[in-house]
C-alpha cells in the first residue's frame, strides 16, 4: 500500500497528515476536518481551480453521492486518495458552503508503506485551528 503525505494550510494553520492511498475522499475530508476541530457537519467538495473553486474543472463531491451533483461531478465516496493525488498536486477542500471554508490540500509525498490495512495519522501541527463557530464569547 502506498501513503500520501498532505499538508493542510487555513491562514496560519497548517497540520501534516498521512493516509493510506487506499482511503476514500470521504474518509480524508473527515479526517481533515478532525484535525482542525470542527464538526463534520456540512457538505464538502475537493476542487482543482485553486483561484475559483467554482470554476472548477475537476470536482469531487458529496453531492455527486446523494444524487445532487453537477455533469462530471466525481463522488467522494467511490473516489481513493490514490486515485486523485500525486506529489504536489494542490486542491482546495471547500467544507461548508454557507460559511465558504476553503482548505489548501497539497500532497507532498507518496511513499511505500509497509501497512496491510487502511490508516490515517497526523504527522504535525502548527498554529491555531479555525473556529468553526464563533460564541457570543468570541466575537470581537
Amino acid at each position: 500500500m502506498q501513503e500520501h503525505h498532505f499538508k493542510i494550510q487555513h491562514d496560519g494553520f497548517t497540520a501534516d497528515l498521512a493516509v493510506g492511498g487506499d482511503c476514500s475522499l470521504y474518509q480524508f475530508a473527515a479526517f481533515i476536518i478532525k484535525n482542525v476541530g470542527f464538526d463534520f457537519d456540512h457538505a464538502f467538495e475537493f476542487c482543482d481551480n485553486l483561484k475559483d473553486p467554482y470554476r472548477s474543472k475537476e470536482r469531487y463531491t458529496l453531492f455527486a453521492d446523494l444524487g445532487d451533483g453537477q455533469p462530471g461531478d466525481h463522488s467522494v465516496k467511490k473516489s481513493k486518495v490514490d486515485e486523485v493525488f500525486t506529489p504536489k498536486r494542490k486542491m482546495l477542500f471547500h467544507f461548508d458552503y454557507g460559511d465558504d471554508w476553503f482548505f489548501l490540500i497539497t500532497c507532498t509525498a507518496v511513499k511505500e508503506s509497509a501497512a496491510k490495512k487502511a490508516f490515517k495519522k497526523v504527522l504535525s501541527t502548527h498554529g491555531t485551528p479555525p473556529v468553526q463557530y464563533l460564541g457570543a464569547e468570541d466575537s470581537p
